[in-house]
């Protein structure tokens, strides 16, 4: 198991959301109270390297570039006053999108470590205690140079590839096939990977406010929304993200559409709809997305259309093209 070998000083940031929820009678409203402080006190966490900060959001949802920015600027701020490794409780709705967010912009500065819960305080089967314990020890072992990771459940994960995969269920994330995922338990951190070198963009921009939607597409679809995106003025959205079908396949009908908007000069990206697997199946489909290319649009094999829309914002933010995020190995 890589580790640093040395105590660590951890900064834990509370968020909100259901790992945080408590209420106040019986069949009561739910209400995201619990502070960092009252969080790390339910814990058999020993306390005194461990530091406490709350940045609640409603619901424990990040909803705005803005705030997602204050809390990379948080992160970056502790990693610069010391702090060896981060530990973020969050909403389990929006997780895996801010924790990729923040491995864009802050990769290996730090040990960063996202976590939450399924359920919430008052439930008999409340998860939030055993996966802050987690989280915990993963970011007092492991090296910042694994990226921003992810833990629920036992299981950790790389927050490019994580997902959460079902609504209610305990073990709700999980990892897109063929990318890695470890273990932690109350003995030990198993990790079946080293770290890898994926071309994060490692800045953070001024500004994150860009409209970019994503578009879902199906059977016979002709992407009739994008009538709205007028061919006079320039677009009303900063770009946009597609879901297609499968292995990169855009409906006929909707793709013209695209070339359109893509000839207008809007950044579009196409990314599988399925949860796993490459967009651009060359091998099954050789020249199939030739046609893409040529106008344009560019290919994501890896990042989910939400993880693509967030890379795409902060493209745009930071002024450069959108690149696929790939391994620089």
């Amino acid at each position: 198991m890589p580790h640093a070998g040395k105590r660590r000083e951890l900064l834990l940031i509370a968020t909100g959301g259901t790992i945080s929820q408590v209420r106040t009678e019986p069949g009561g409203e739910s209400r995201p109270v619990l502070s960092a402080t009252d969080l790390l006190a339910r814990t058999a966490i020993e306390a005194g390297h461990l530091h406490c900060l709350d940045l609640p959001y409603p619901d424990g949802v990040i909803s705005s570039g803005a705030e997602l920015l204050t809390l990379a600027r948080t992160i970056e701020q502790a990693a610069k006053e010391g702090m060896d490794g981060i530990v973020v409780t969050h909403g389990t709705d929006a997780l895996e999108e801010v924790a990729y967010g923040i491995d864009e912009m802050l990769s290996g500065a730090v040990s960063i470590v996202f976590t939450g819960a399924m359920r919430p305080s008052w439930a008999a089967d409340y998860d939030g205690i055993q996966n802050l314990e987690d989280a915990v020890r993963a970011a007092s072992c492991l090296l910042p140079e694994y990226g921003t990771l992810v833990t629920l459940h036992g299981g950790i994960f790389e927050a490019w590839s994580v997902y959460k995969s079902d609504t209610v269920a305990l073990d709700a994330f999980t990892a897109r096939r063929e990318a890695p995922s470890g273990r932690i338990s109350a003995r030990r951190i198993e990790l079946g990977w080293q770290p890898t070198r994926w071309n994060r963009l490692g800045r953070l921009p001024q500004v994150l406010s860009y409209s970019i939607p994503i578009l879902t597409l199906g059977v016979g679809d002709d992407a009739v929304l994008l009538n709205l995106v007028g061919e006079r003025a320039g677009p009303p959205i900063d770009g946009l993200v597609v879901a297609s079908l499968g292995a990169g396949s855009i409906p006929p009908t909707a793709l013209g559409q695209l070339r359109r908007l893509a000839a207008m000069g809007l950044p579009v990206v196409c990314c599988s709809g399925a949860p796993s697997g490459p967009t651009a199946a060359g091998q099954y489909y050789p020249g199939a997305y030739d046609e893409l290319m040529a106008a344009g649009i560019r290919i994501e094999n890896h990042l989910s259309p939400r993880k693509a829309r967030l890379r795409l914002m902060l493209s745009l933010g930071l002024n450069v093209p959108y690149r696929p995020f790939e391994s620089e190995a």
